[in-house]
């Protein structure tokens, strides 16, 4: 066996693999005698066609099998003795078969080099945390906003922005209706930005059961290419109209809060909008400590681990509007995204996680940064009481899922990277 490794850009590794005599040759009768058991050609029973036919006729099959079991044989011997560490499937670029002679030349992305700059005693400033009575006062607003009612509004009542109208609605591309355009007694918050351009805006006026004609344009970027950048007709009914009725600031709305006064909600409000400011200020410090680090070093970052990342964000963004009770194409249709287009949006947020990810990595080795076990069983301890469960029952479902020991390695990466950042923190100018 005769194996050359060359190293080409961004992570990646070409392999060469040399193999002849006994190890083809053998492997590629058995491949040969396999496919001469299962085929029938004409003018020959079945398992009795030549090998010179089964050979010439079949080709690319045992070109293929022939190579993958070459490869099952020899390529972890060919990671263990180069040291190589493959983050992604190997890729086929040329194979040549020569009697007992095999050629392959392969691809695959490995575990990169991560080259660390500065990282300890970086210049980072941090936010200084400053709440103003403004502030206070938007957030009791908001609040005030929540607690509003809707009403049912009287008939000559024209609708507005803030109002929550029931409409029946059907949308035409040069008068043909089109699909997925229509829906009936559909709720539509107004000014929630839910429908496409400037729809909304356009009821605004409307009573109680007007009809009428709304002019919009889908955005070049619409999932269906349709419908992309073209300006469509819908008719519009306006079936009824609520009102959002807000309560009335005062010491009774701030005891129904759970507040002794409307001073005690102030003051209260203010520290904990304080304390939250405190926590999103020092998170994002955090972060640029982190960010600095990572734009210190030098690493080719594998496109298959930011695939691999990009997919996970899609997954947890799926399952997140699962649970409210919509679907990927709904968000897609209504945001006027197209699948390529999130995509493009997820793609360097998930290059960053990477990139942060292998330097707090190598940070982490070079200065023994580890996790004893006491660290893990109290964070195990943190996240079985944040869902209610007693650890034992926690570990328990784990367990009978076949998922503990990957939960906790995964828990160990993060609470390693943790206290990588820590120390970074720490040594902060």
């Amino acid at each position: 066996m005769s194996v050359e490794i060359k190293k080409l850009e961004n992570s990646v590794v070409e392999i060469t693999l040399n193999l002849e005599g006994e190890e083809v040759s053998k492997k590629r009768e058995e491949i040969l005698k396999n496919i001469q058991s299962k085929v029938e050609m004409p003018g020959f029973r079945k398992g009795k066609t030549p090998l010179s036919l089964i050979e010439k006729n079949f080709e690319a099959n045992i070109k293929e099998e022939l190579t993958d079991e070459l490869l099952k044989a020899n390529y972890e011997n060919i990671i263990v003795e180069n040291n190589l560490k493959p983050v992604d499937y190997l890729k086929t670029v040329e194979v040549k078969l020569e009697e007992d002679k095999f050629h392959g030349v392969f691809t695959v992305e490995v575990f990169p080099e991560v080259e660390l700059g500065e990282y300890k005693g970086l210049e980072v400033t941090k936010e200084d945390v400053n709440v103003t009575d403004e502030v206070v006062e938007k957030e009791i607003e908001s609040m005030v906003e929540a607690d509003s009612k809707l009403e049912d509004a009287e008939d000559d009542y024209t609708a507005q922005i803030g109002d929550t109208v029931n409409i029946d609605f059907e949308g035409f591309l040069d008068g043909v209706a089109f699909e997925g355009g229509k829906g009936e007694n559909y709720p539509l918050s107004l000014g929630s930005k839910t429908f496409i351009d400037n729809f909304e805006e356009q009821l605004v006026g409307y009573k109680k059961g007007q009809e009428g004609e709304i002019n919009v344009t889908f955005p070049e970027s619409y999932f269906k290419p349709e419908l992309a950048g073209k300006p469509v007709t819908f008719k519009v009914k306006l079936n009824s109209i609520k009102k959002n009725i807000k309560p009335e600031l005062n010491d009774e709305f701030a005891k129904a809060k759970g507040y002794d006064s409307v001073e005690d909600l102030k003051v209260k409000k203010r520290e904990e909008i304080e304390n939250r400011e405190k926590t999103r200020v020092e998170n994002e410090f955090r972060n640029k400590v982190v960010d600095a680090a990572v734009n210190n070093a030098t690493v080719a970052v594998p496109s298959s681990m930011v695939a691999k990342e990009t997919e996970a964000r899609i997954r947890d963004f799926e399952n997140q509007l699962k649970m409210q009770g919509a679907t990927l194409e709904m968000y897609m249709q209504m945001s006027g995204l197209t699948k390529d287009g999130l995509l493009s949006q997820l793609k360097p947020l998930s290059e960053n996680k990477v990139k942060s990810d292998l330097v707090l990595g190598k940070i982490a080795e070079i200065e023994n940064v580890e996790v004893n076990e006491e660290e893990l069983s109290t964070k195990i301890d943190e996240i079985a009481a944040m869902y209610n469960m007693e650890t034992e029952k926690l570990i328990e479902e784990l367990t009978k899922a076949k998922t503990l020991e990957n939960f906790k390695e995964n828990l160990k990466i993060d609470l390693q990277i943790q206290k990588t950042i820590d120390l970074l923190v720490e040594n902060v100018k």
